[in-house]
Parts: structure tokens; sequence; C-alpha cells
């Protein structure tokens, strides 16, 4: 009888997992724009009911899809914490262009992050919504202290606070600098100049700044 549940349980973990692994490739092949339940189900070869069974709403689906990146994300950032030596002066360079390069490696990342608030979690469960914003602050505090442990200057919880802003600036700047299609031939015009730089070398400048400004602010503090 355990080995049928067992059997039973790993095809439901295989069939939510079809569903994720659907809806994100039709979200890639589709610039980035929500599919449809019923373009889901069909991409992933299963009955809209049984992706009913499994996710109450799209946006249930990519909120899981945007979890699972940002974990994928903190698990790559811990690692470089890890293996960089804080007495190395270049230390926080290359911590800010490791996160700045798996930012940019994780196709359609940035866009799914845009949308969090104003789309994704306007439509799920609060159950949900709670424990999406739980598991992201459970991140954010443990990605802080093994900050804090190689940047001695931060007091106790400044880590994830850091981390909150730095999160913050990647989002809201490529929603400032990420214009519309329609927009984008336009943006030769002089007075438009501002808005037609280099996402990722702009914010790699960004997140210096707010790394030296916050742990400067933070170590005055704590004296």
């Amino acid at each position: 009888m355990a080995r049928i549940r067992a059997i039973a349980d790993e095809e439901k973990v295989a069939k939510r997992r079809t569903i994720l692994d659907a809806a994100m490739k039709l979200y890639q092949d589709k610039s980035y724009e929500l599919p449809s339940v019923s373009a889901i189900a069909k991409e992933s070869g299963l009955a809209k009911g049984t992706v009913y069974l499994y996710f109450k709403t799209k946006e249930e689906i990519f909120i899981v899809l945007l979890e699972e990146g940002f974990t994928l994300i903190c698990e790559g950032i811990s690692a470089a914490i890890t293996d960089a030596d804080e007495c190395d002066p270049g230390f926080i360079s290359k911590l800010v262009h490791s996160y700045t390069d798996m930012i940019r490696n994780y196709h359609g990342f940035l866009t799914l992050a845009a949308m969090t608030n104003s789309v994704l979690e306007q439509n799920l469960d609060l159950n949900i919504a709670l424990t999406f914003k739980k598991k992201i602050a459970y991140h954010l505090q443990i990605l802080g202290a093994q900050l804090e442990s190689k940047l001695p200057r931060l007091q106790k919880g400044a880590g994830a606070k850091m981390l909150l802003h730095i999160y913050s600036l990647t989002v809201g700047l490529w929603q400032t600098l990420n214009c519309p299609k329609k927009i984008r031939p336009m943006m030769g015009d002089e007075v438009l100049g501002i808005f037609n730089v280099e996402y990722f070398k702009e914010l790699r400048g960004v997140l210096m700044m707010c790394v030296f400004a916050f742990s400067e602010v933070d170590n005055k503090a704590k004296n």
C-alpha cells in the first residue's frame, strides 16, 4: 500500500513539474507574456481540469516559477559569497557581477519579477501569497546573515535589508528602462536618450553605490 501511495505521489510531482515547465516554455516563447491555462494545458498534454487540480490560477503557476527562480539566484549568490575572500579589495565588485550575471542568464526572470505586485499577487489565494512572501523573506534573511559574516561592518539584520534594497533596485530599474515595443523605435530621440542605456551596466553601477553607501551608513549607526 505504501508503495502504491509513493508511486501516486511521484506521478503528482511529475505532473506538477510538467505543468510548470510547459508554462515557462510558453512564457519564454511568447515574449514573456502570461499564457492562458488552456494554452498551458495543451502544451503540457493534460486536460485543463487537470491543471486546475494542481493550480487554482495561472498566476499561482507563475508565482511558483518566480519563487523557483529567486531560490536559484539566491543559491548562486550564496555560493559566490562562500567562495569569495572578504580580504580581496574587489570582493564587492565580484559579488555584484556574479549577481547581475545570474539575473541576466535567467531569461524572463526580470519581466516576471516586475509583475509580482501588479499582476501575480492580485489573483492569488491569501495563504499562497503569504507563503510566497515568507519564502522570499527567508531567503533574504539566510543570505543576509551569510553576507554579514563576510562584511563585519554590517549590523545584525542589515544584510537582509541591504539585499532587499538590491532586489528592489534590480526590479525598479528594469521597469523604468524596459520600454514597450512601440516606443523602442523612438529611443534615439534626444529627450529620451536618458532611457537609452544598457540595463546590466547601469544596474552594476547602481548596486555598487548601494552596497557601499549602505555599509557606510550602517557602520556609522553601529558606532
